[in-house]
């Protein structure tokens, strides 16, 4: 029996198979994909250096200030009104050049009364020498006189009472002497106060125009023209500093003063010039401005303070700088190397250095290009490159870049730092810096 079916039965028979073949199709399909592997990533690519082994300079770091060689304050030495301001507020001044001017009348008054009362003794002085010379030559007449009436006197020719008045008139002759040289030595003294008056009115006069003691620069006026100045205490008009040489100021703790005093006490001495193991100020001392990089200014050291502060256990030293271009400014805090000695020291890039709680540490390419820590000590810095302690050789590989991506005990790609990269071969024109060993 024949069974007919209808359009739409058909079409939704057809609807069906092909839905399964597709079906059908997609499962052969992923059944034919192979299955998901975990592949590990390649091995970090690191470069690496070796260290250097080389003679270094030990030296010891500080921090200091900078303070002026010379700072003046300039004062009104005599009272007066300020008359005129001669300088240019903070410009370079020379050595005895103007800066103010006091009013110098009253003292060119004073020196005139003085030049006068020393006239005036002079014409004393004369006065009293003539009139001793007129009483020298009265006492020579009256002693004539008494010596004829004396021998009349023998021969009953004149009485006694006419003598003793010749006697007397020989001592009022000589009085007269002696009152003349009086006068003559009070006009002296006159004309010495005169002239001391003098000396004190020029004193003045050379005050009444306020120069600068020193080559510098001059700060700003403080007093300004009109002003009464000097009067019962000197008035502070303006400052001076004097910016080359300058002044370096920094304190050491009393093991690193012992340290340097027992190597002075080591060192053969050209000359026996110290006593006591008094410490040698004849130093280098480097020291660099907040913003420098290395030490680049050079001074010496020419004080040391005589003794331990006891409240802080440390010593002054001080160091002077050259100072040319002005480049270095009072009152700045600095940093200060101070070279000790030679050492040989393994010298390695200061971006290998890894820090944990553990401490400073290097990692290391060893055999199989396999990571390894090794736990180092820092002993200094020297040309941005590192001085370490520890179980490091020259021939060891050291990672100076790609620290982060590398792990202790995996393996890592190895690239080689181009030959004279690191910043140890630029030289050795720069101490080290060096805390523990000597």
């Amino acid at each position: 029996m024949q069974v007919n079916f209808s359009p739409k039965l058909r079409l939704r028979q057809d609807r069906r198979t092909t839905s399964a073949a597709i079906i059908c199709a997609l499962l052969l399909s992923l059944g034919c994909q192979p299955a998901n592997v975990y592949e590990e990533p390649p091995p970090p690519t690191v470069t690496v250096a070796h260290p250097v082994r080389k003679l270094v300079v030990n030296s010891l770091e500080f921090t200091g200030t900078t303070e002026p060689i010379n700072r003046v304050d300039i004062r009104a030495r005599v009272e007066g009104f300020l008359e005129s301001i001669e300088f240019v507020e903070g410009k370079e001044v020379e050595e005895g050049e103007l800066l103010f001017t006091i009013d110098p009348r009253p003292f060119q008054a004073e020196m005139a009364q003085a030049e006068a009362s020393v006239k005036l003794a002079n014409a004393g002085v004369s006065s009293g020498e003539a009139e001793r010379k007129a009483a020298i030559a009265e006492v020579a007449n009256a002693e004539a006189q008494l010596d004829r009436a004396q021998k009349a006197a023998v021969s009953g020719a004149i009485t006694a009472a006419e003598v003793d008045v010749l006697e007397t008139a020989v001592l009022t002759a000589r009085a007269s002497v002696d009152a003349a040289d009086a006068s003559i030595i009070s006009a002296r003294a006159q004309i010495a106060a005169g002239e001391a008056l003098i000396t004190q009115a020029a004193l003045n006069l050379e005050y009444a125009e306020v120069r600068s003691p020193i080559k510098g620069r001059v700060g700003q006026r403080l007093v300004d023209i009109g002003n009464l100045v000097g009067s019962g205490e000197s008035t502070v008009l303006t400052n001076v500093i004097q910016y080359h040489p300058i002044y370096a100021f920094f304190t050491i703790n009393e093991n690193d003063l012992l340290a340097f005093n027992r190597k002075n006490l080591a060192e053969p001495k050209e000359s026996d010039d110290t006593e006591n193991g008094e410490m040698e100020l004849d130093q280098p001392v480097f020291i660099a401005l907040g913003d420098e990089t290395g030490f680049p200014h050079e001074g010496r050291a020419d004080y040391a303070d005589l003794a331990v502060d006891q409240s802080t256990g440390t010593f002054l030293i001080r160091a002077v700088v050259p100072n040319v271009d002005r480049l270095i400014p009072p009152g700045a805090f600095i940093r200060v190397r101070v070279p000790r000695n030679e050492i040989e020291a393994v010298l390695i890039d200061e971006q290998a250095i890894g820090r944990d709680q553990s401490g400073a540490y290097l990692l290391m390419v060893v055999d199989g290009d396999i990571v390894e820590r090794r736990n180092v000590e820092l002993t200094g810095k020297f040309e941005g490159m590192q001085a370490v302690r520890g179980n490091i050789d020259p021939k060891d590989r050291v990672i100076v870049k790609g620290i982060q991506r590398a792990r202790p005990g995996a393996k890592v790609t190895v690239s080689e730092a181009p030959p004279g990269d690191q910043q140890s071969e630029a030289g050795d024109e720069a101490p080290a810096s060096q805390d523990g060993e000597e």
